[in-house]
């Protein structure tokens, strides 16, 4: 369990079996796959590039829970524990775990961070009341650097079993401890060599840590300059303000791991039920490999269809926006040529679409025509912060339409999730922060804000 005594500490002692590790992070090394994009047999990103939630827990959920989360709740990526002495919830706990459940859910969209918790810092204390007791590393700098590279080839061969690539992420936790001089230094090397064993078999190395602890320590370190110490790739900073953001407070500096090589656990051992099912977890905010960002936007008949407002338009209309209009008629199998002007056959087009939708036959293109055009398409199985494609770009298109405000930024970004609020609150929806398949139906029926 977890030393309540002691601030910013997350042990993964402290997690029921019930526990879902999460956090959605994200390497540039390794391949992008687009949350925007349907199910199918993605690679399994650890993390990946992405900015935005991730949770924590100790044992990886049931398969029907990751699936009602994935449509309900706002996290993209959750941590599992693969390797390690010291886990609280080993592969004896795992009953779900494998390689098989990764895919499965990597198809869906999730990203994952991989933990690894093996011997700690020789000045960290055990709880003798749990049933996990830690080992510690040597107070020797030559055993202790060996104890590491051991760990390391450890954890690479937990990353492939569970089916994660070259550029994976492995998370080394180091449980909160007290300082001292000499603890400090094994630590450092300890860390040194985990992270040089990683890089020299193509994986990146990420540190979890409290704040107060190894965290602060090892950015001590990176401002020193330490001869001869190789920085981990990725900084966990456990940190419990309740704030989700990336900023590392007193224990880590806003000028080290600025390239998206960020994680902020925020809160810590809370109930949290999405869609019926309650875990328990810890919150994360991610800002890891490149970040989420934006595909270029497509323009099929090389013309924009992202407009701030979409107007009322008749016959007669000479703007820029019929040529979008008639685009979209075409595409849709409504219109044969764009000439950019509404005339009777973009008028009789216009008619020809309503009347499928149900939404009258005028032949005069209001917002319920423009909401119900522009949501048109393939939808994704959910889209949530921090996604991207052309999924996005068509939702932001389709809510401005709608009469909402989510900007046109590429990314699921905190305007889209307000706007989706808004829109689920207009349309009598559940609650959520995602669009699913309930949304896309009403903007595909033309239903307005």
């Amino acid at each position: 369990m977890r030393l309540p005594v002691l601030p910013h500490v997350r042990s993964s002692a402290r997690r029921s079996s019930t526990r879902l590790l999460v956090a959605g992070l994200f390497t540039g090394l390794a391949a992008s796959v687009l949350l925007a994009m349907p199910a199918q047999a993605a690679t399994p990103q650890a993390p990946g590039d992405f900015t935005g939630h991730g949770f924590d827990t100790c044992v990886a959920p049931n398969q029907s829970t990751m699936d009602t989360w994935n449509l309900t709740s706002p996290f993209s990526a959750i941590g599992i524990y693969v390797s390690g002495s010291s886990r609280y919830c080993g592969d004896k706990y795992q009953t779900n775990l494998s390689r098989t459940w990764v895919q499965r859910n990597a198809n869906n969209g999730w990203r994952f961070m991989p933990i690894h918790v093996g011997r700690q810092s020789p000045c960290f204390k055990n709880n003798p009341a749990s049933r996990v007791q830690k080992k510690k590393m040597s107070s020797s700098v030559a055993t202790a650097r060996t104890q590491a590279v051991a760990e390391a080839q450890e954890t690479i061969a937990a990353l492939r079993k569970y089916g994660f690539g070259a550029g994976s992420v492995s998370y080394l936790d180091i449980e909160w401890y007290a300082r001292t001089a000499a603890c400090d230094t094994i630590v450092l090397e300890f860390i040194d060599a985990w992270t040089e064993h990683l890089h020299a078999q193509g994986y990146l190395s990420g540190l979890y840590s409290s704040g107060s602890a190894a965290i602060k320590l090892v950015d001590e370190a990176r401002l020193a300059g330490r001869p001869g110490f190789t920085l981990p790739d990725h900084m966990w900073n456990a940190w419990v303000n309740k704030k989700a953001d990336t900023k590392g407070g007193p224990y880590l500096s806003d000028s080290g791991w600025t390239n998206h090589q960020r994680i902020h656990q925020y809160h810590n051992d809370i109930n949290v039920k999405h869609g019926g099912k309650t875990l328990t977890i810890d919150k994360n905010f991610l800002d890891v490999g490149r970040g989420s960002v934006a595909v270029r936007q497509s323009k099929p008949c090389g013309h924009t269809r992202s407009f701030t407002s979409y107007p009322t338009l008749k016959v007669g209309a000479k703007r820029r926006e019929v040529t979008a209009l008639e685009c979209l008629l075409k595409n849709q199998g409504y219109l044969k040529t764009v000439d950019t002007k509404y005339g009777t056959g973009t008028a009789k087009a216009v008619k020809k679409f309503r009347r499928a939708k149900g939404l009258g036959t005028s032949g005069t293109t209001n917002r319920a025509t423009w909401t119900a055009l522009l949501a048109r398409g393939t939808n994704p199985r959910v889209l949530k912060q921090g996604s991207v494609g052309q999924s996005v770009w068509r939702l932001q298109r389709a809510l401005t339409a709608a009469g909402l405000k989510p900007g046109f930024s590429g990314v699921y970004d905190a305007k889209t999730v307000k706007a989706v609020q808004a829109y689920r609150k207009a349309r009598k929806l559940s609650g959520y922060t995602t669009t699913d398949k309930t949304v896309w139906a009403q903007l595909q029926r033309g239903r307005t804000a």
